[in-house]
């Protein structure tokens, strides 16, 4: 019994949108007021009757960022390309309708409302300077993991042991590490609903943990990928199909606090039953929940819950509906048109390839061993330094330059570990400091 307890208490919450959400509410109360004009202007969009007649590609940066015990390149944290691959292939498919499930479902209860948002997730090939990239960046950060309640956005900033992001108008970043930390709840990722104004625009993306990125690679027997395709939906509007208590819209919650039966997601979202709470089973033909009487939320008939929605909770997952899918097309005509219209290349074979990199073929540290002096040349330009201790902190940092001189003289004697990022090649050397 004390097993299975623990087991439940491990899945109270997959998702940290709703509290990432209201923690921001509280320093920034004017987000509200933009999301609610955001689904204003998706509700403008819809009520025109436009509609999107081509496939929607979207620029994509996946930021692995890693611990120093796992430097090497696919061990732990530092999670592999296929990975990667394998992340990109699933949201593809659960994008285009074309994942395993159909066109034969475990159930087909909602079968006619399954929609294909026909949106394509490509791997940007240039940086926000212009430069080669295969759309993927690896940083050795100074943490071991990241708090999600108390270090939600610290793996979005270089000051704070992550990654800064990519302009969010013109790319979908991604950031994928270890956010696992002490307590009962296990939340596997989040993103921020559209409406972060411009001055806090750097939070905008996905963040997911590293065990749940993917399937095959250092992912999680558990992981389906599908939680990158629950968080690109939160990212492109869409609320949690189940009643919660949240602090942009209406909270499903009686006079007492208890969450009851409300139609969550209901800003531009009609054909998606009422839930009430979670649902974390598996979900089949003989799944028969139904927590809400649909016909006092304006159904016709009282419906099951749609357990097998990508923005529910449940074990197994498969579809979007009619309207979900619309919201997020008028999201990416709207809000989110940058992404839609961005001018940045992209490569979509789902493979993260190097054939288009032009790597330093040739790159010079010297002395090593040094009193405190290093010289580093290079055939082209370097992006960016970084010295750290044995353990992981940082001492010594710099920007785009192709040769230079690193003055050490302020440290103590000892071995340090110098990475140098010259565009999408990466070098890490030990260095030694004998005075």
């Amino acid at each position: 019994m004390i097993i299975n307890i623990n087991t439940y208490s491990q899945e109270i919450t997959k998702c940290y949108t709703t509290e990432l959400i209201n923690n921001e509410l509280i320093n920034n109360p004017d987000y509200k007021n933009e999301i609610n004009n955001f689904f204003k202007q998706n509700k403008l969009w819809l009520s025109n009757y436009n509609q999107e007649k081509t496939t929607i590609t979207i620029p994509i940066v996946v930021h692995v960022i890693y611990r120093q015990t796992h430097a090497n390149l696919g061990i732990g944290t530092n999670i592999p390309n296929i990975q990667i691959e394998d992340q990109i292939r699933i949201l593809n498919e659960d994008y285009s309708k074309t994942n395993s499930e159909f066109p034969n479902p475990p159930r087909n209860t909602f079968v006619n409302s399954a929609a294909n948002p026909d949106i394509k997730f490509c791997l940007a090939t240039t940086d926000p300077d212009g430069n080669p990239t295969t759309g993927v960046t690896r940083t050795l950060s100074t943490q071991n993991s990241f708090n999600y309640d108390t270090e939600s956005n610290d793996m979005k900033r270089d000051a704070t042991g992550g990654k800064d992001g990519w302009p969010p108008s013109q790319y979908l970043n991604i950031w994928v590490c270890d956010i696992s930390n002490s307590g009962n709840t296990t939340i596997l990722g989040y993103a921020y609903l559209p409406g972060l104004q411009s001055w806090n625009a750097w939070k905008d993306g996905l963040v997911v943990d590293f065990q749940h990125f993917g399937t095959i690679g250092n992912a999680s027997s558990s992981s389906d990928g599908r939680t990158p395709t629950h968080e690109i939906g939160h990212f492109l509007g869409l609320n949690h199909t189940f009643a919660e208590q949240s602090g942009w819209s209406s909270p499903c919650v009686d006079a007492a606090g208890n969450l009851q039966c409300c139609d969550n997601d209901d800003s531009n979202v009609y054909d998606t039953p009422a839930t009430d709470d979670v649902y974390y089973g598996n979900v089949n033909a003989n799944t028969n929940n139904n927590t809400c009487n649909d016909i006092l939320f304006g159904f016709s008939s009282d419906l099951l819950d749609m357990d097998e929605n990508f923005m529910a909770y449940s074990n197994h997952t498969w579809m979007f509906s009619n309207d979900q899918v619309n919201e997020m097309i008028a999201t990416l005509n709207g809000y989110r048109s940058n992404l839609k219209n961005s001018n940045v290349s992209i490569n979509c074979t789902g493979i993260v390839s190097n054939s288009n990199i032009h790597f330093n073929k040739k790159i010079k540290l010297y002395p090593n061993p040094s009193k405190g002096r290093f010289i580093i040349e290079a055939d082209n330009k370097i992006y960016n330094i970084e010295i750290t201790d044995i353990i992981g902190n940082r001492i010594y940092k710099s920007s785009k330059q192709t040769n230079q001189e690193i003055d050490l003289n302020f440290v103590e004697n000892g071995v340090y570990l110098i990475n140098i990022n010259s565009g999408n090649q990466r070098i890490t050397k030990k260095i030694i400091i004998s005075k």
